[in-house]
């Protein structure tokens, strides 16, 4: 019987271990075979992403011609739900033109000008269905810097698309009260100000806005300056590093804010009146979260704020 047994023990031993040299056979085969089924079906991933090409990225607009720096002003008129503006932008003209072609959506061009020289009403060309303005231009526009200047109405939309407008109730007086803000991604930018509205079409960005006095005005730079004008107040803010045109903001209203500050990044939460501290949690995240990939990636946050 006990010999049975022994033998009955030593065989099931056996078959356990041919099962487990099988199981590891069959197993290292599996890495093997994924091993090369991932070198095959994944060597793109593997390998640095390509670097930006302009010339190759696709897009609709021309590219003989690019923007540089646009510096913006913007009027709004929140009775009338409308707006007016003034631009210049610094060109950079890569082979000659005889014509400029740019976005424009739901805006009227009242004056255009070329290097000083005034434009006459027929050379300014809207398409509304494929949203350009065109501008014909007197004569070949030559290799080198060039600045276009621009003046535009446009409409404070209830569609959240380019400048739009909302009501909203005050915390604790109730009162109705509105504010303004922007939505430029994905093509909307060209609803607020003339521009080359692809993204691989990236320049500086000054803007500076009129509001009214006890309004405060936010853009994606910090404020530069500000001085009391007709009707309210003028905000200046410090020209965007280099960037696509859709990733703009601006937004104003009577506001309130609570800051704190990682190194030398300004972080702000904005809201409505009465209602700043309840951002009072998102502020601290934020602090923390900016810390952590400042120090994951060894590279500091690079504009001076960081607002929400």
């Amino acid at each position: 019987m006990a010999g049975r047994n022994r033998k009955a023990r030593h065989s099931w031993y056996s078959d356990a271990n041919a099962y487990t040299a099988c199981l590891a056979r069959q197993m290292l085969g599996h890495r093997v075979f994924l091993s090369g089924l991932l070198s095959v079906t994944f060597p793109a991933v593997m390998s640095a992403e390509k670097p930006f090409s302009f010339n190759e990225t696709l897009g609709k607009l021309p590219k003989e011609v690019i923007p540089v720096e646009y510096s913006i002003r913007i009027v709004p008129d929140i009775d009338r739900f409308v707006f007016t503006g003034m631009e210049t932008v610094k060109l950079s003209v890569r082979s000659p033109v005889r014509q400029l072609v740019l976005n424009a959506l739901e805006l009227e061009i009242t004056e255009a000008s070329i290097d000083d020289m005034a434009l006459p009403k027929s050379a300014i060309h809207i398409n509304k269905e494929k949203e350009l303005l065109t501008l014909a231009l007197p004569s070949d526009l030559t290799l080198g810097d060039h600045t276009l200047a621009l003046r535009f109405e446009g409409k404070i939309n209830e569609a959240g698309q380019g400048l739009f407008y909302m009501h909203y109730q005050e915390q604790g007086s109730g009162a109705t009260k509105l504010m303004l803000g922007t939505q430029f991604e994905a093509t909307d930018a060209r609803r607020f100000f003339p521009c080359w509205d692809e993204p691989a079409f990236r320049a500086r960005f000054q803007l500076t806005t009129v509001v009214l006095e006890n309004w405060l005005a936010v853009s994606n730079m910090p404020v530069e300056s500000e001085k009391k004008v007709a009707g309210g107040k003028e905000v200046r803010f410090a020209a965007t590093p280099s960037m696509s045109s859709y990733l703009n903001v601006f937004v104003a209203g009577e506001l309130d804010s609570i800051e704190s500050r990682v190194g030398s990044t300004q972080i702000r939460v904005i809201t409505t009146k009465g209602k700043a501290e309840l951002g009072r949690y998102a502020l601290e995240a934020t602090a923390q979260i900016l810390q952590y990939y400042n120090d994951y990636f060894g590279v500091p946050y690079p504009l001076p704020k960081l607002d929400q």
